[in-house]
């Protein structure tokens, strides 16, 4: 399988091509990035990175590097107190990815056997809302913009039944790999989840799918 890895300079994203690289079944993994990828990811020759500044647009260039592609692992953004305002986190958490959603749907899709559909795997976050007019009382900001990127790629996946899929995660804290006396607290107190694990429950989703679209961490915990 080839995929495509958004965010691949993150702390999600690169161990997601980490894992892709030790896993067989990948074939090869198109890293789109903004930022050079750390040095041990680049030495696979599974990994292709591709320079990539403007995520609001897809040219026909860029689509023809990423052809073959069947999965896409999107890891882009934050929480919203880490960019400058709430536009800019929008832009970069809904804007960002729902535009390149709708390019892997419009071009890379058909490309595919006609039994295939393009999967696309989200890294949301835990109290996602939908509910944009929803009062809240913690995290607002961070949990509607979540809430509405899960809308809106669960949307284009309703519009395009025949050839895309969609899947988002909501993990809580992740942590490191190979977690502190701290990590492992928090572990078993908030419903953490080690980023390693997170990783290949995302590769397994996109493998294998799975019954519910929204993937709450209790769930992804036991995939």
């Amino acid at each position: 399988m080839k995929v495509i890895v958004a965010g691949g300079s993150g702390f999600v994203g690169g161990e997601v091509i980490r894992q892709a690289i030790a896993d067989e079944k990948i074939t090869q993994i198109f890293a789109l990035t903004r930022k050079s990828l750390p040095e041990d990811l680049t030495k696979s020759e599974k990994v292709t990175a591709i320079q990539h500044q403007d995520f609001l647009v897809y040219p026909p260039e860029l689509l023809a590097q990423l052809a073959g592609a069947e999965a896409c692992f999107w890891s882009l953004g934050g929480r919203a107190y880490q960019f400058p305002d709430v536009e800019t986190a929008k832009k970069v958490s809904v804007d960002f990815t729902v535009a390149a959603a709708k390019a892997f749907v419009e071009v890379l899709a058909p490309q595919l056997p006609e039994s295939k559909k393009f999967r696309f795997v989200f890294c949301s976050g835990k109290w996602a809302e939908w509910d944009q007019d929803k009062n809240l009382s913690f995290f607002k900001d961070t949990r509607r913009i979540k809430g509405l990127v899960e809308k809106e790629l669960c949307d284009v996946a309703d519009a395009n039944k025949d050839r895309f899929e969609v899947w988002a995660v909501r993990p809580s804290v992740i942590t490191k790999k190979y977690p502190t006396l701290v990590n492992g607290l928090m572990v078993h107190t908030m419903g953490s989840i080690p980023v390693d694990h997170l990783a290949k429950a995302m590769l397994k989703i996109a493998f294998e799918g799975y019954k519910d679209h929204i993937i709450e961490y209790e769930a992804l915990l036991k995939i």
